[in-house]
């Protein structure tokens, strides 16, 4: 792979669906053409570190032309098919369409949707329910793995199944007819699902009457009712943090490379790895994202803690200062000191705070987490979707890495290459080991860390005594040396005490130690449930590399608990932010 290919996977795409008739008047293809250039322009110059993907299934009319002026963009093109290309090349009906259809699939990602259940392909060969099923499918998938759907729609709802307006309907509201529930999105029964804009192009039927707005853009928001025409209304804070993203992989330093890299190769085994090329692009994306988001956050974390150590030494220097005086001359000398590193502490934070780093850290830990566990999944054979389990519970800020795990997983209802031992090597048994090392790490340091508060609080204590004492038995004049350097004690010590239960308190080293020693439990109880599983499958003589049911259901329950753990610990660490010790 190139370099610019490596990196543009490494990035987070802004995805793009279409949906719209497939009988288009001729006399209105000029300006259709024109107004979903406009539309690309205009991300482009809203977004300008994301690159644009389109998903279109290259049916007749709307898909086409789409696909059409977004290769001519150079946007990457998805085709997701509804069924197989055999059976998908019935429906073009002339020699011009097929070869029109063909002509852009070489310029494609292409991948077959699975059939849904009971679906055939004698069924679907025949012009019926099962195809009209496929084909709502399709039009689903593509609205669901889309930040922005644009449809060639005239706005007439007639709410034919798989039709435009019900694949609108579905971006708008989650809701599809004809789309049986177990590929409806998962949610609770209370849970609010994840929709998105849709950018119609008002779009004449060749069947119908010419329409005089033909080419006009509308912008049509979830839950309003009424539709505007600007198409900042496309624009979102969600997408802008993805733009961050994927500015920060631009920026990062040619050193680091090796890191990502690095982050990659812990993931697979090394045949997996010596066949990385063999795995589906979209995989590899994954990965590339997934080992990127990794390595910005330990930075940001990195900056972090150097932020927060700088702060407390200066706190505890200011607390030096302030003790320390003991005459008027020296007093405003002093003082002024004092001025200069609360100042000094105050610029770090604010330069802490402008830079983001402290939600850099979490949104990019909480991406990198979902990305594992999907991951994981696609190796494990499971077909669902992260994005459909996690952060529920963090909605707002946090929706846009939901969105960015379904935008780069594009294959989550397609089979998937499986490997359960480097499942369980790479993913069980490490994070196992993982969690156990640092559920010790975090209990040590936080007996550590109390034990000096402790000490330190308790020596506190004895200098104020022995003080009292010398003071009582005239051993400490005031105004010498010793009662200064006592007084000065007392001031430093306690306050070292209090910056360091500060310092604890913000690093959450008793609350994480608790989360890792559960997950360490879970992952411990799953290694041994699937390596019983994997035990059965070689006395059998199966192909280790077989999932079966009992796995994968395994798989899914610790994936759903890794992703709650994490959406936790990012909840735990979002009420701590980077501060001045109070």
């Amino acid at each position: 792979m190139t370099d610019n290919h490596t990196q543009s996977l490494h990035k987070i795409p802004l995805t793009l669906g279409i949906t719209g008739h497939r009988d288009l008047r001729d006399d209105d293809l000029d300006i259709l053409r024109k107004s979903v250039g406009q539309i690309f322009q205009f991300l482009r110059q809203q977004y300008p570190n994301t690159p644009l993907q389109l998903f279109s299934s290259l049916a007749d009319g709307a898909d086409r032309l789409v696909a059409e002026v977004a290769l001519e963009e150079q946007i990457q093109l998805i085709v997701p098919l509804p069924m197989s290309q055999d059976l998908y090349e019935i429906d073009f009906q002339t020699p011009e369409s097929k070869d029109e259809f063909l002509g852009l699939l070489k310029q494609a990602q292409v991948f077959e949707l699975s059939l849904l259940d009971g679906n055939t392909s004698e069924t679907i060969r025949n012009h019926g329910k099962a195809r009209t099923k496929q084909y709502a499918l399709a039009g689903a998938y593509i609205a669901r793995h889309s930040h922005i759907l644009i449809a060639l729609w005239d706005g007439i709802w007639l709410g034919k199944a798989g039709g435009t307006s019900e694949v609108v309907q579905f971006k708008l509201t989650g809701e599809m007819k004809e789309l049986p529930d177990n590929y409806q999105p998962q949610r609770g029964p209370l849970d609010i699902p994840d929709t998105g804009p849709v950018c119609q192009v008002i779009t004449s039927r060749q069947s119908g009457h010419p329409l005089d707005t033909a080419g006009e853009i509308r912008i049509r928001l979830p839950n309003q009712k009424h539709s505007g025409n600007q198409l900042k209304d496309l624009l979102s804070n969600e997408l802008e943090a993805q733009n961050q993203f994927n500015r920060e992989v631009e920026a990062l330093p040619p050193k680091q490379q090796r890191r990502i890299i690095n982050g990659q190769k812990h993931l697979l085994s090394e045949k997996l790895w010596a066949n990385l090329l063999e795995l589906s692009p979209a995989f590899q994306a994954m990965l590339g994202v997934y080992s990127t988001a990794n390595t910005l956050a330990i930075e940001a974390q990195s900056r972090i803690n150097h932020s927060t150590m700088a702060v407390l030494i200066i706190a505890a220097a200011m607390m030096g200062l302030y003790g320390g005086y003991s005459s008027i001359e020296a007093n405003l000398t002093v003082l002024a000191g004092y001025l200069l590193l609360f100042l000094g502490a105050t610029g770090i934070l604010w330069w802490a705070n402008k830079q983001h780093y402290h939600t850099k850290s979490l949104d990019y830990r909480a991406l990198t987490e979902g990305l594992r566990v999907q991951i994981f999944w696609h190796l494990g054979g499971l077909t669902d979707s992260v994005a459909d389990h996690y952060l529920r519970k963090q909605r707002g800020e946090l929706t846009w890495i939901r969105s960015a795990i379904r935008a780069i997983n594009v294959y989550d209802w397609v089979e998937n290459r499986e490997s359960l031992d480097n499942v369980h090597e790479h993913w069980i048994e490490h994070q196992r080991k993982w969690f156990a090392a640092n559920t010790k790490k975090q209990q040590q340091k936080t007996n550590q860390l109390s034990l000096w508060v402790k000490g330190l609080f308790i020596f506190g204590i004895l200098l104020i005594v022995v003080m009292l004492i010398g003071q009582a038995t005239g051993i400490l004049q005031p105004g010498t040396l010793w009662h200064s350097g006592f007084i000065l004690s007392i001031a430093i010590v306690p306050t070292a005490g209090a910056l360091l239960h500060h310092y604890a308190e913000k690093m959450a080293f008793y609350e994480q130690a608790k989360q890792y020693e559960r997950m360490t439990e879970l992952f411990a109880k799953a290694s041994t449930e699937l390596n019983h599983i994997l035990d059965q499958l070689r006395a059998q003589d199966s192909a280790t590399n077989q999932s079966d049911e009992p796995a994968k259901n395994i798989l899914l329950e610790l994936g759903k608990e890794a992703l709650e753990e994490n959406g936790d610990w990012v909840l735990l660490h979002r009420q701590k932010p980077l501060e001045l010790p109070k």
